[in-house]
């Protein structure tokens, strides 16, 4: 079963994270030629610190 991990900063939305699943997926299940029923995602949140990128903080200022 095909598993991919991805840890990323926190603070994206569930919309963000939907289509990175999607995405993700189906090329995985395109490029390896396996259902994408067999194929899972998790992700993992890290906590910010000072390399986190300029358009995360921008969005937690503007309340998202």
């Amino acid at each position: 079963m095909p598993q991919i991990s991805i840890k990323m900063y926190e603070g994206r939305t569930d919309a963000q994270k939907q289509e990175i699943v999607e995405v993700f997926t189906r090329e995985l299940s395109r490029i390896i030629d396996r259902e994408a029923e067999y194929i899972s995602v998790t992700f993992q949140e890290i906590p910010w610190d000072d390399n986190v990128p300029d358009n995360l903080k921008k969005t937690r200022e503007q309340g998202g």
